[in-house]
């Protein structure tokens, strides 16, 4: 008998889905631009995916603009054993962008109610593992909140309505 990958639980991939929209949806509110998970050329920011084979949670990654990104190839390109200032000073800045998007977005996250870790990708030091939702954000539950009430208001104006006999005000004729 052989084990079924963890990719193959499509339970666990729904949660994951479900958490994947949550994680968008608090990196927005934040003001970030967030991206398709893809990792789709020329775009930039929080790009945000589940961590697939694996399964493991949501993976959260910064991606600078096209720009920055291509003239650092171009000058890793003309200094290929990365020896010079140039190539040095871009090698600095992703770093220090690298470091400092984590790091906001790691607060953000943790802030609306997310667990949120380090992804272990010794390929993308700076990338988060956001392995469940422990708390729904402040602004979330104070829409859920306003929603339900909405909700509950139009459900006792209907049965008011329907109490007193009248019709659904777009149910009526005007026969005058």
């Amino acid at each position: 008998m052989t084990a079924e990958s963890p990719g193959h639980d499509p339970e666990l991939r729904y949660r994951l889905d479900a958490l994947l929209g949550v994680v968008q949806a608090e990196l927005a509110a934040a003001g970030l631009p967030v991206g398709p998970g893809e990792r789709p050329v020329g775009v930039a920011g929080a790009l945000v995916s589940v961590d697939v084979p694996d399964l493991r949670g949501v993976l959260v990654e910064w991606r600078e603009h096209t720009v920055l990104a291509d003239l650092g190839q171009q000058a890793w390109g003309d200094d290929p054993h990365r020896e010079g200032a140039e190539a040095a000073a871009f090698s600095r800045l992703f770093r220090e962008i690298d470091t400092a998007m984590s790091e906001a977005m790691r607060k953000i996250l943790s802030a609306a109610g997310l667990e949120v870790g380090s992804s272990g990708n010794d390929y993308a030091p700076g990338e988060l593992l956001v392995t469940r939702r422990l708390t729904p954000s402040v602004w979330q539950a104070r829409r859920d909140a306003q929603d339900s009430a909405r909700h509950e208001s139009m459900r006792q104006a209907s049965n008011a309505r329907h109490a007193a006999g009248c019709e659904h005000p777009r149910h009526t004729t005007d026969d005058s």
